[in-house]
C-alpha cells in the first residue's frame, strides 16, 4: 500500500479530536491554564449569599448632606494667598455679626471697584488723546485753513477763479495737437545708419 493511499484513508489532523490531557505545546515548555469560562460560576443562582460577606447598605440622603457640610481641609485644596477653597465657617450659623461683615465688606468691595473703573476710563481717555496727537483726523488738519476762510472777503471770493479757467489753452483747444516727442524703431536708426555709411564709401571711393 502506498503512502497516497495512507493519507486518503487517514482523517484529516484538525477534524480529529485531541487526546485527553493534551496540552498544546507541551514539549516546548508551553503549560496549561484554565480560565472561569471554562468552568463556569462559582455559585449557581439559587445559593444562599455567605453572611460573612454583607452586602454594603444604602446610603441615606443624611449621610451625604452631613458630608456635603463637611469642607475639604486636606492640604491639597489649601493656597499660600487664597487659602482654602471653601468656607471654614459655612457649617456655622449665619447671625447679625456675619451680615455686618458681609455688608461693610461688599461696601469696600464697589469703592474698589469704583476706583479702578474711574482709573481705567481715565487712563483710556489719556490713550486717546495721545492716539489722536500722533495721527491727527485730516479735518482736524486742515482745522487752521478753515479759520482762515472766515478772514477771505467778497472781493476774493469772486476773484476766484472757475475750474476751467486754470486749465491751459493747449487742452482746452481741441485742434491744437500737442507736441510729442516718440522714439523711432531701432530698425529705423540702422537703415539710416546704413546709408549714411554706404553714402560715405561711394562718395570717399568716387573722390
Amino acid at each position: 500500500m502506498s503512502s497516497a493511499q495512507v493519507s486518503k484513508q487517514r482523517k484529516a489532523f484538525l477534524s480529529q479530536a485531541p487526546p485527553p490531557g493534551y496540552v498544546p505545546g507541551l514539549g516546548r515548555g508551553a503549560t496549561g491554564f484554565t480560565t472561569r469560562s471554562d468552568i463556569g460560576p462559582a455559585r449557581e443562582a439559587g445559593d444562599i449569599s455567605d453572611e460573612r460577606h454583607p452586602r454594603p447598605g444604602k446610603k441615606s440622603k443624611t449621610d451625604d448632606d452631613d458630608r456635603s457640610d463637611e469642607e475639604d481641609l486636606n492640604e491639597a485644596n489649601f493656597d499660600e494667598f487664597n487659602g482654602y477653597g471653601g468656607s471654614l465657617f459655612s457649617s456655622g450659623p449665619y447671625d447679625a455679626d456675619d451680615r455686618e461683615a458681609d455688608r461693610i465688606y461688599n461696601s469696600i468691595d464697589s469703592h474698589m471697584d469704583k476706583r479702578r473703573k474711574e482709573r481705567r476710563e481715565k487712563r483710556f481717555q489719556e490713550e486717546i488723546e495721545k492716539f489722536r496727537q500722533e495721527r491727527p483726523k485730516i479735518q482736524q488738519q486742515f482745522s487752521d485753513l478753515k479759520r482762515a476762510l472766515s478772514r477771505v472777503s467778497n472781493d476774493e471770493w469772486l476773484s476766484i477763479p472757475d475750474v476751467g479757467d486754470a486749465r491751459n489753452k493747449r487742452e482746452r483747444n481741441p485742434h491744437v495737437r500737442p507736441d510729442r516727442y516718440i522714439m523711432p524703431h531701432r530698425s529705423i536708426l540702422i537703415g539710416t545708419l546704413y546709408h549714411i555709411v554706404v553714402y560715405l564709401e561711394v562718395h570717399y571711393a568716387i573722390s
